[in-house]
């Protein structure tokens, strides 16, 4: 693929977790209700054959609305309370593909950023 469009949308977000390694190295854990600051970034893949006549593939503004809408579900509430299965980063991010992929085609990658503790997790079909 030539081209790779990213969007994404910053928010705050309440895992519901308690983190091991914070418990084993004597960290405190967060305050009960803390959150942390989330980027949720999307990516769709696309050639050069197909740019339309406008000269883009897909209207990044239906990505943006999408990503918009699952910020508002993921900083809403605790997200141990918001999903069925344990939402760790990597299952989270796998859900979001796994619903996005239905509504954007050529979807690339689901991608979680946690700012507070600086990590990113990315979910990519292969």
């Amino acid at each position: 693929m030539a081209y790779e469009v990213e969007v994404e949308r910053a928010f705050r977000a309440r895992q519901g977790l308690p983190s091991p390694v914070r418990q084993r190295r004597g960290l405190s854990p967060l305050e009960p209700g803390a959150d942390v600051e989330v980027v949720l970034r999307a990516a769709v893949a696309f050639d050069d054959a197909q740019l339309t006549e406008r000269g883009w593939f897909f209207d990044t503004d239906e990505l943006a609305e999408r990503l918009d809408g699952w910020a508002q579900v993921l900083g809403t509430g605790v997200w141990t309370a918001q999903f069925a299965f344990r939402p760790t980063f990597e299952l989270v991010a796998r859900h979001l593909f796994g619903e996005l992929a239905a509504e954007v085609p050529q979807l690339a990658w689901v991608e979680l950023q946690d700012r507070t503790f600086g990590s990113r997790t990315r979910y990519r079909v292969r």
